[in-house]
């Protein structure tokens, strides 16, 4: 297995990365895993179409985080093994959900 499928499929099983038909949503607190993440959809043939800011993550009091939201477009077959794992392993909903709803 690939190290770019090994961390995609991390993130599906913590809940950071989920599939919405033929697109990925990722979200997280940290620009660096927005990075490593962008680097994995380039690696199966994809694209970044979107980031935006949806939300606040508190961390204590009088302290929160940005919740950053990837938007990626994944051509097929590139990254139909991982929507089959995602299915199988994953979430319909993100970690963040709740804060962002």
């Amino acid at each position: 297995m690939l190290d770019y499928e090994k961390q995609m499929k991390a993130w599906i099983r913590s809940h950071h990365l989920i599939c919405v038909g033929s697109d990925f949503i990722f979200e997280t607190v940290d620009q660096t895993q927005l990075d490593k993440f962008d680097l994995c959809i380039q690696a199966i043939g994809g694209k970044i179409r979107t980031v935006k800011a949806i939300g606040n993550w508190p961390m204590g009091p009088r302290r929160s985080f940005k919740i950053l939201q990837a938007t990626a477009s994944v051509p097929r077959p590139g990254g139909e093994n991982l929507v089959t794992y995602w299915a199988k392993k994953g979430s319909r909903a993100t970690r963040y959900s709740e804060i962002n709803s």
